[in-house]
């Protein structure tokens, strides 16, 4: 169990030999944190074929799921993931080669009054794994860190109980990340915006300053030598040093109902991209290191380039994702200059993965596509309708198989 919440000048052991790199560097042939091996949704190296035959990719195997919207992750052939089964969240190991069940977590969750619970209580976040623990985030705030392969309780914190951490009025959907040898969770309220802890025991490493925090994952990013934790406030994009949580820049990005949920992307020359719902849409701005200082230039903003609760990526010096309101188009975006170069309809809040040159992703609807992304057009290269509404999780691909997920279940295609 966890020994104490703590704030210590160090830390324990290292797990370099074993921990998720904080800026790329993971597996390709793994799936182990929001976003895949880079968290940018890419997987150069998976084998997906040029097209799919008409009743779509051959399914490998298909099993009942709870609700929820957890990311799937992939190591060592298993999968974990997690749903909703009455008022308990359960975080689930599979067979990845037959979906059998290999262990399964359960525990109580509860929605605090005031949140909204329209569209369920998730879990919204995906977990992440580091070396043999895997951690995870639920609707109300828990953490929870189990052995990978047993499914045991190694550590738990409520970070709204015991740190005063902020009652989102959807719920906590932020996917933990891991730098060195720490996991960094955003928390907001009158405590600390952000913490780090040390995986082995679930002490605090480091504490920001208070500040509240949006629903969209952090990512780190690296500016001028110097490694940055990007995060959403509800009103601002934030830098902060990964190593002691200090403030290092904010930037507005607003809507009215304080909602900002898609990641923030990483591109050349420094720049930033940060999109948010409704008015306000997209901006990218410029970081340059002035001595310890981080100055912040917005380079452009494009009210019309609107992303919510569903992932973009930025290929070749563009954004592919769809933007919109309550309909929505899938898009190509210019990075540098905000342009937006096409729109095409019928696919509503596209879930994207990238592998090679071909892009495949999972609409609202439940549509399955294939297609080729270009800043020129769209080519749709194979569609089948195969999940029920409302599929808003993304994909996972690891070499030639895609896992998917609704509300009601889960399932492995081979799509090479």
């Amino acid at each position: 169990m966890r020994n104490g919440m703590s704030l210590r000048a160090g830390w324990g052991v290292v797990l370099a030999a074993t921990f998720v790199a904080s800026i790329g560097g993971c597996a390709t042939s793994s799936w182990t944190q929001w976003g895949g091996p880079d968290r940018n949704f890419i997987v150069p190296s998976a084998q997906v074929a040029d097209s799919w035959p008409e009743e779509g990719p051959h399914k490998i195997w298909s099993r009942p799921l709870g609700a929820g919207y957890s990311g799937i992750l992939a190591r060592g052939g298993k999968l974990y993931t997690m749903y909703k089964d009455g008022e308990q969240d359960v975080i689930v190991a599979l067979n990845a080669r037959n979906g059998d069940t290999v262990w399964e977590y359960r525990y109580n969750t509860q929605a605090y009054e005031g949140q909204d619970t329209r569209f369920g209580t998730g879990p919204s976040s995906t977990p992440l794994i580091v070396g043999n623990r895997i951690i995870t985030a639920s609707y109300d705030s828990q953490i929870h860190c189990l052995n990978v392969n047993t499914g045991e309780l190694i550590w738990k914190m409520d970070m709204i109980n015991e740190l005063a951490g902020s009652k989102l009025y959807f719920g906590y959907a932020n996917s933990p990340i891991a730098y060195k040898d720490t996991v960094i969770l955003p928390v907001g309220g009158e405590k600390h915006a952000v913490i780090a802890v040390d995986p082995q025991d679930g002490d605090i490493v480091w504490a920001s300053e208070p500040g509240e925090i949006s629903y969209a994952a952090p990512v780190l990013i690296d500016v001028d030598g110097q490694d940055q934790l990007v995060y959403f406030a509800p009103e601002h994009v934030m830098g902060m040093d990964p190593t002691d949580g200090r403030k290092l820049w904010s930037h507005p990005c607003a809507n009215r109902y304080k909602n900002n949920c898609s990641q923030a992307l990483w591109g050349p020359d420094n720049m930033l991209f940060a999109a948010t719902q409704l008015e306000g849409g997209a901006r990218v701005i410029r970081l340059t290191r002035e001595g310890d200082e981080t100055k912040v230039e917005e380079v452009w903003a494009n009210d019309d380039v609107k992303i919510f609760h569903w992932n973009a990526i930025l290929k070749e010096g563009h954004v592919y994702s769809s933007i919109g309101g309550t309909t929505t188009t899938l898009a190509a975006v210019e990075f540098a200059t905000g342009e937006i170069k096409w729109r095409e309809r019928g696919y509503h809040k596209a879930q994207v993965v990238a592998a090679g040159d071909k892009f495949i992703f999972v609409d609202e609807e439940g549509k399955l596509v294939l297609a080729r992304m270009t800043p020129e057009s769209l080519e749709v290269l194979s569609e089948v309708e195969l999940l029920e509404k409302v599929a808003w999780t993304v994909p996972t691909l690891v070499e030639s198989t895609l896992y998917v997920r609704d509300k009601k279940s889960i399932m492995a295609l081979d799509v090479g």
